[in-house]
Formats: structure tokens, C-alpha cells, sequence
């Protein structure tokens, strides 16, 4: 089993912060990543997340495992975080924060024609343009649904 120490972005009683967290994972290849769980210390409360084979499952049974006062501030959660609909690598996603999409096939429609990997992030990746996924302010083709 290999652990990363990343600095993740949480957004706890309405402040960002950032916490040092371990993310427990075997590998399969250089790209594929299984068996992946992560821990974080709060105070003196140490939270470990329910174990999963993928990358994106394992963020959001984290998020659950957090007290209901924190939230993870990530490009998984953010309004410009976007799956690709023809898949993706593990621990990916695409930030499209430029675009003005409105339902899942102008998603389709820009990654059949674009050239998109300048626009890969990983999952718990985070920057300034964060914004927590809001359906009423723009379309996301993400399945957080927390």
C-alpha cells in the first residue's frame, strides 16, 4: 500500500482551509490507481474514509465520513469540474470553467471536438475558481451529488 500526504482544501463552517491528509492506495500501472481510502486528523478527531476501487468513489465516501460542519473544496466538487462522457483516466477530471454548458451534450459536443488535456486536474486538485456545484447556476457533468 503507497500513501501521498496532499494538502487538501476544506471548507469547515464556512472557511477555507487546508489540511494535510494521507490518501492510501496499491497501484495497478502508472495510470491506474485501486483500494483507495483516505485519513485526516481534525482537532482530535482522526477520520478514515470507507475504502473503494476507484479514485472518485473513494473522495466521495470521504466527504461522508466528515463531520457535516466540513466540506472537501476540491475540483470534484467544484461547479467547473467535468467528467469526460468517453471516460477518463483515475483521479481525473476537466475544468472547464470558461465554458457555458447547459446539459450533457454540450459536454459530449466539446470533448468529441476539442483537444481538452491542458484542461485535466486531479480530483482533490483545488484553485481560486472554486465553487461548490450549484445545477441552477451552470450544468456540471459530474455525479457528486452529495
Amino acid at each position: 500500500m503507497k500513501v501521498d500526504i496532499l494538502n487538501v482544501h476544506y471548507i469547515i463552517d464556512g472557511k477555507t482551509t487546508i489540511q494535510r491528509t494521507k490518501m492510501f492506495y496499491e497501484t495497478l500501472d502508472e495510470d491506474e490507481i485501486q483500494n483507495v481510502h483516505f485519513e485526516v486528523q481534525f482537532n482530535n478527531q482522526h477520520i478514515h474514509s470507507k475504502l473503494h476501487s476507484s479514485a472518485e468513489y473513494a473522495v466521495r465516501y470521504f466527504q461522508k465520513a466528515l463531520p457535516d460542519n466540513v466540506r472537501i473544496a476540491c475540483c470534484q466538487s467544484c461547479l467547473h469540474g467535468n467528467f469526460n462522457p468517453y471516460g477518463d483516466l483515475e483521479n481525473e477530471i476537466f475544468c472547464l470553467k470558461d465554458m457555458s454548458l447547459q446539459n450533457k451534450e454540450d459536454v459530449i459536443n466539446y470533448f468529441a471536438k476539442q483537444t481538452f488535456y491542458d484542461r485535466s486536474r486531479k480530483l482533490l486538485d483545488f484553485c481560486q475558481d472554486y465553487k461548490p456545484i450549484d445545477d441552477d447556476e451552470k450544468y456540471t457533468y459530474n455525479d457528486w451529488d452529495l
